[in-house]
């Protein structure tokens, strides 16, 4: 259920950061608040999956490479992920797990897109502290009335505001990496024991 909670997120995700299909980062676009930015990302997400693109893997993780990435602080999100760990790391081991962290949000996401089968979206208003970390989220209404709720995560970088964590259904992708990577160190430092 997490894995399928996830998946949703990762999906409004990706939308959020689409708003400047072809402008780079620090343009007029990425000037814009949080919630501009979630509104008018989704909106251009969706018509990338409604011209059937979303359909071909390879083309998605494309798209998301493309348009994604530049807006999205994959850096911030794995310091977030490593906790206390991070510290400990070398150069090398944060390249790794940042790399790794990324591949895997864009291949879980590729993967969802077609999920999305054009619900209404209901966006809230931001809270958040200190103005310079906000929360925006946005519930897709479901045929069944339960709707899937997602919060997503900004922060004010130097080059804008950045998504650096995702919850659906209170489930955080920072958590979830988090989960991920200490499980993965606990294996290899039992496997170097032996």
């Amino acid at each position: 259920m997490k894995i399928h909670l996830l998946a949703a997120v990762l999906i409004l995700l990706t939308t959020a950061f689409t708003t400047a299909n072809a402008m780079p980062p620090g343009t007029a676009a990425h000037a814009g608040t949080p919630p501009a930015l979630l509104r008018e990302g989704i909106g251009k997400l969706t018509t990338f999956i409604r011209a059937g693109k979303a359909a071909n893997q390879a083309q998605a993780m494309d798209y998301l490479k493309r348009e994604i990435t530049p807006y999205f602080d994959f850096a911030y999100m794995t310091r977030w992920s490593a906790g206390p760990a991070w510290r400990r790391m070398d150069a090398r081991q944060r390249a790794t797990m940042q790399s790794r962290l990324t591949q895997s949000f864009l291949t879980t996401l590729a993967q969802k897109l077609t999920t999305y089968s054009n619900q209404p979206i209901r966006y809230f208003t931001p809270r958040g502290r200190s103005g310079e970390e906000v929360t925006v989220s946005a519930w897709i209404m479901q045929p069944n009335g339960h709707p899937t709720k997602l919060d997503f995560r900004f922060y004010q970088s130097d080059s804008g505001w950045k998504i650096f964590d995702v919850k659906a259904g209170g489930n955080s992708a920072v958590v979830y990496y988090r989960k991920q990577f200490k499980d993965s160190l606990r294996y290899t430092q039992h496997a170097r024991r032996y």
